[in-house]
Parts: structure tokens; C-alpha cells; sequence
């Protein structure tokens, strides 16, 4: 069993490009809840981005990594996520 390095290296790229895509979604989602005042709508709102970011990142692993999930690349993407969150606070 070989590791390959380069797409260990891609794999990490692309969860970091997939951790600002889910910040960016996130921040539309935010916008949607400022402007339309519904108490529901919160809840309804989370509920959408997490099944959002849960299946696209199920579907990237699949493609990427023949379906496993590896720890660095998950990371990868939850601090690239947090990231964006705090940049555009």
C-alpha cells in the first residue's frame, strides 16, 4: 500500500476550497435570516445548511477519496469554514 502524496495534497485543497464554500453558504443563509423576520425560519435555515454541507461533503469524500473520510481533510474544511465565519464576522 502506497500513500500518494499528491493527491493527499489535492484532497487537502479541495477541502479547504469546499470549507469556504460552506462559509459563503452560510453567509447567505445569514443574510436570509436578517432580512425575513421569522422566528421558524432560524431553525429551518440551520437545518438546510448543515444537510446541505453534511451531503456535499458525503458526495466530495465519495469522488475524492473513494468514500472514506479522512480527518485532515475534514478539519481542513471546519477551520476554513470557522475561518470565513470570523474574516466576515
Amino acid at each position: 500500500m502506497t500513500i500518494d502524496t499528491v493527491q493527499q495534497g489535492q484532497a487537502l485543497c479541495q477541502a479547504l476550497a469546499l470549507g469556504a464554500l460552506f462559509g459563503l453558504l452560510y453567509d447567505l443563509f445569514r443574510v436570509l435570516r436578517v432580512r425575513v423576520p421569522l422566528r421558524w425560519l432560524g431553525s429551518v435555515l440551520d437545518l438546510l445548511f448543515w444537510l446541505c454541507c453534511t451531503v456535499t461533503f458525503f458526495l466530495w469524500s465519495v469522488d475524492s477519496a473513494g468514500g472514506l473520510v479522512r480527518i485532515y481533510t475534514a478539519i481542513a474544511a471546519l477551520m476554513t469554514m470557522v475561518n470565513e465565519f470570523y474574516a466576515n464576522g
